[in-house]
């Protein structure tokens, strides 16, 4: 890599890298000589378990930005755009059990509830859906589920446009889910956790090697009850083989499956009233007992065969296929018209719209890649270019239920019954076919430039049947997207980076479709971003950058029929972030962010959305996780995560406050002793007890948990 190389002698800067400069040192980064030496380069974050101690000056566990981004010929440090990576390390300290739970340590995101055939995890990435923007190892991950962390060894969060690396969508970032994969030696863990008021979760890690063959397996079991939300649990279970053969040569083979089931109670909290989510007790829950259930069932099988020609070229094939099920029945609380109209009373009532559904989706995709260096003029080039076929289908039944008996607004009964008849409504299956050509070049320009070129293509065919009423519609479309950056290094700790790209979102985007898009182009959108990263010393990274998102033909109703949707919109992004994350002295580690995000609806048919925010963006958002080595073992940790007020609707008439919650963390890993190699921690989460909103809808938001205890033991051997 370029930060290998000898340090330049000092020349005149361009402007570009100057005012990148001033972006990180904004931030209250030291001004450093040219002549610092470069930070020694840190192992891949997957090499092996986590330490449950810490010792010495070694590495923070914090850093994961030396690991390689998927489908891209640079890391995570080297990247010309914003990336997170929350590290399996901060997962376990902070007890982040769900994907949800580790973007807490995310700016830029925001949770969304799931309505409208939809279930699972969902939420804004910048300002625009990431719903569709969950991958795997790089491989798309469309299943409607809670995705838990039991078998990863990061959460990676890739800001701006990604469609010339991962295809559609993608318009503020992706998601990518980098799984616990086989390791070249012997070992393993386990962890059990207690949760107040009541709840248990246990994992298990071991990895074993025998020669050119190793194998680990991942498992999980969870039952927790969620922390005043009456009646509300989640339930799961889960686990992760994998088995790698030709380990240490130059052809391996990796093979692994995700096998997971959860059982819930799905919460869709609580209405609003007069603009803002009703004032009722938090565990206030409209669902009914009996009635209400959730059920998933998510089984993906990875086979990647890799075989290395040389140190300069090497192929990989990978190949998917993967199927997810879901089951729900769930209440969508809505106050019953009339009878709040002079305020809450007794007598208030609630209605419980119910939201039932069945689905069923699935995936077979394959990916080549090769990655080439190579010379050309004196220039020295990386290359990934690499070839996707996929096919992709989404069925989903939906039933009509009548009888749900009303509920008291301030005290439901949970076990009410009435008579309740399910009928049929719909049952509606898209089928979905892409082949995709990409290819990302990095072009070394001397000793301090880089030029980053991409472009992608891809062909996207979906097809929707009602098969009630056998209506058909159909959608092709053939999109190029491209990204270019320019790399500036004034000196080996500082990058600073220019770079534009598009994305492109079709109508056929979360494998759906309807008579008012169908006929519709994709919606594009093109991203610009002024960034910079700086290595104030050995262990801290400073990042920031600047950055506008903005769409000129976005989905708006057509003036002429209301029933149709026509490319007139223009909708904008503007915002900056700045993050942290290391070492600050050898005993103490961070991961802190901010971001601002602008939303603007510029442009739309609809007068009443013209200048608002977009929906469920919030302007200011900050997370904080620091934890600091004490002797004998001892650690404290302590965070914290804010999200500013949002607006539940995009013509701003609903609005959901802003909250801050705070999380602590105590442990102790002996040192020495029989007792090395244990780990006893103490978590508080939500410590104040505040009062917070997870995820926003139009029609509901739901709050977040009260303060939880959790008692966790880890045994590593």
């Amino acid at each position: 890599m370029s930060s290998d190389r000898p340090t330049p002698p000092r020349l005149r800067r361009p402007t570009i890298g100057l005012a990148c400069f001033g972006l990180v040192t904004a931030l209250g980064a030291p001004a450093v000589a040219a002549e610092q030496p470069t930070p020694a380069p840190e192992a891949p974050a997957a090499a092996q378990l986590p330490e449950l101690s810490v010792e010495g000056a070694a590495p923070s566990p914090y850093r994961a930005d030396s690991t390689p981004l998927p489908r891209s010929p640079f890391t995570a440090a080297e990247a010309p755009q914003s990336v997170t990576i929350v590290p399996r390390v901060v997962m376990e300290e902070r007890q982040a059990t769900t994907v949800r739970d580790a973007l807490r340590n995310v700016t830029g995101i925001s949770l969304a509830a799931g309505e409208g055939g939809f279930s699972g995890d969902n939420l804004t990435l910048r300002g625009f859906s990431a719903r569709g923007d969950f991958f795997i190892d790089g491989i798309r991950d469309l299943g409607q589920y809670t995705r838990d962390s039991f078998f990863l060894e990061s959460v990676d969060v890739l800001k701006g446009p990604s469609s010339v690396i991962f295809g559609r969508g993608s318009t503020g970032g992706v998601i990518n889910q980098t799984t616990r994969l086989p390791l070249p030696v012997t070992q393993g863990e386990m962890w059990l956790s207690a949760y107040t008021p009541m709840g248990l979760r246990s994992t298990a890690d071991v990895n074993v090697r025998a020669g050119e063959i190793a194998a680990r397996i991942v498992a999980m079991g969870t039952r927790i009850n969620a922390s005043e939300r009456d009646h509300v649990f989640n339930e799961r279970w889960g686990v992760f083989p994998s088995i790698t053969f030709g380990m240490g040569t130059p052809t391996t083979l990796t093979l692994s499956w995700l096998h997971q089931e959860e059982y819930n109670m799905p919460d869709y909290g609580l209405p609003y009233f007069q603009g803002r989510p009703l004032r009722v007790a938090r565990h206030t829950f409209y669902g009914l007992d009996q009635t209400d259930r959730e059920h998933t069932l998510t089984d993906i099988f990875t086979a990647r065969l890799e075989h290395r020609f040389s140190e300069d070229f090497s192929v990989r094939n990978t190949f998917r296929w993967a199927n997810w099920s879901r089951e729900i029945s769930a209440t969508a609380p809505r106050i019953v018209a009339g009878t709040v109209t002079n305020g809450i009373t007794p007598a208030s009532l609630i209605n419980r719209q119910p939201q039932v559904r069945n689905g069923f989706d699935s995936l077979i995709v394959n990916q080549t890649e090769a990655t080439v260096r190579f010379n050309t003029f004196g220039l020295r080039h990386e290359l990934l270019a690499g070839i996707e076929i996929g096919r992709e289908s989404s069925e989903t039944t939906r039933l009509n239920q009548t009888g749900r008996p009303s509920a008291n607004l301030l005290f439901p009964d949970f076990r009410d019954t009435g008579l309740i008849t399910t009928t049929f409504n719909s049952d509606i299956k898209t089928i979905a076919n892409t082949i995709a050509l990409y290819a990302v070049d990095r072009i070394f320009l001397g000793e301090m430039f880089e030029l980053i070129l991409g472009g992608r293509w891809d062909s996207f065919e979906a097809e929707q049947t009602n098969r009630g009423t056998r209506q058909i519609f159909e959608r092709t479309d053939r999109e190029f997207t491209w990204r270019t950056a320019l790399v500036f290094k004034p000196i080996p700790s500082l990058r600073t980076y220019i770079a534009a790209g598009t994305s492109f979102n079709p109508s056929a985007e979360a494998l759906t479709l309807a008579a008012n898009n169908a006929n519709l182009e994709p919606e594009t959108a093109t991203t610009y971003e002024l960034g910079a990263s700086y290595d104030v010393f050995d262990g801290l990274r400073l990042a920031g950058s600047i950055f506008r998102i903005e769409k000129r033909n976005a989905r708006t109703s057509d003036p002429a029929n209301s029933t149709l949707q026509v490319l007139d919109g223009i909708v904008r992004v503007d915002g900056f972030e700045i993050q942290a994350v290391g070492r600050i002295t050898p005993q103490w580690n961070v991961l802190a962010g901010y971001t601002y995000l602008h939303s603007d609806i510029v442009r739309s048919n609809n007068p009443a959305e013209v200048g608002k925010e977009f929906a469920n963006v919030p302007p200011h958002s900050v997370s904080l996780w620091t934890t600091f080595d004490l002797p004998l073992g001892f650690q404290i940790g302590g965070g914290l995560s804010f999200v500013d007020r949002r607006f539940a609707n995009t013509t701003n008439t609903t609005r959901v406050p802003g909250y801050t919650r705070f999380d602590a963390a105590v442990a102790w890993t002996p040192e020495e002793g029989p007792l090395r190699g244990l780990r006893l921690q103490l978590n508080a989460l939500n410590l104040g007890d505040a009062r917070t909103y997870e995820t926003v809808y139009t029609g509901h938001v739901v709050p977040g948990t009260g303060r939880t205890f959790i008692l966790s033991a880890a045994a590593r051997f």
